[in-house]
């Protein structure tokens, strides 16, 4: 056989195998929940589900809606996928593999005693801030009557101000989100738009929960095949992590050590 017979067979059949089914643009719903997802789907799990789609030869279209909605948005209308589900969460479609994980923690004020705590029982007695429904997502709603108050709290700069005006001793969060949110308060206070808190207090980011594994839905079984197919492709060549890193990487005078780049 021709050689360049030979070399156009071989490059037919490497396309089969790397795109087995059709090229699809892939409606997914997502929240908005920065460095994760900002506005416009991008960040370190945008990005890297915006990759994995582009191995597999699809695209992908995010509708960023407040973090919560995503939830129930995907159940009620017709997007092709939704970004991202709790290991416990079950949805209509099909599931992937976890392929990210985020690191819920405390973040607490730097030599305010909390600094080196490990266990969620160190926080009895704290006054301690977190996102809606963080009780029952992080495990913890039997450990809510210990401490001295549990607030939940939608808004992100409603967790991080009251920690810096001393009226919180720890946020409950990933710590990702919340260094996001307190590098823009502090930005703040430098400009004096801050006059209430004292954005120039050092914080401290613990992992005191385990690893939250991430998976996505789809409501096409081949679309969840082919995400953890080229998920695992690309993970191997090491492209996800150089994706991720920058993103842990910006935040590391806050979190420290205690967050994983995947």
């Amino acid at each position: 056989m021709p050689k360049l017979i030979l070399a156009a067979l071989v490059g037919v059949l490497t396309y089969m195998i790397a795109w087995p089914g059709q090229a699809k643009e892939i409606r997914m719903v997502a929240p908005i929940i920065p460095p994760h997802f900002d506005e416009n789907g991008n960040g370190r799990i945008g990005d890297i589900i915006s990759a994995v789609m582009k191995q597999c030869g699809h695209s992908v279209t995010f509708s960023m809606v407040p973090f919560g909605r995503h939830w129930s948005d995907y159940k009620d209308q017709d997007f092709d996928g939704l970004a991202t589900a709790e290991a416990e969460q079950k949805f209509p479609g099909y599931s992937t593999r976890p392929f990210i994980h985020l690191q819920d923690g405390a973040t607490v004020i730097d030599g305010g005693g909390l600094e080196n705590a490990v266990t969620v029982e160190s926080f009895a007695g704290k006054r301690i801030i977190s996102f809606p429904a963080a009780q029952k997502i992080l495990g913890i709603e039997h450990l809510v009557p210990t401490f001295a108050s549990f607030r939940n709290q939608a808004k992100r700069f409603d967790q991080v101000r009251p920690l810096l005006a001393g009226r919180a001793d720890a946020i409950f969060a990933d710590g990702l989100i919340t260094a996001h949110f307190l590098q823009i308060v502090r930005k703040r206070g430098e400009a004096g738009q801050e006059p209430d808190v004292d954005t120039t207090v050092k914080t401290v980011f613990r992992r005191i929960f385990a690893k939250g594994p991430q998976r996505l839905y789809f409501r096409n079984k081949a679309i969840a095949e082919d995400f953890d197919r080229c998920h695992l492709q690309l993970e191997a060549s090491g492209k996800l992590d150089r994706i991720a890193k920058p993103y842990v990487d910006r935040y590391r005078s806050s979190v420290g050590d205690q967050y994983p780049v995947r």
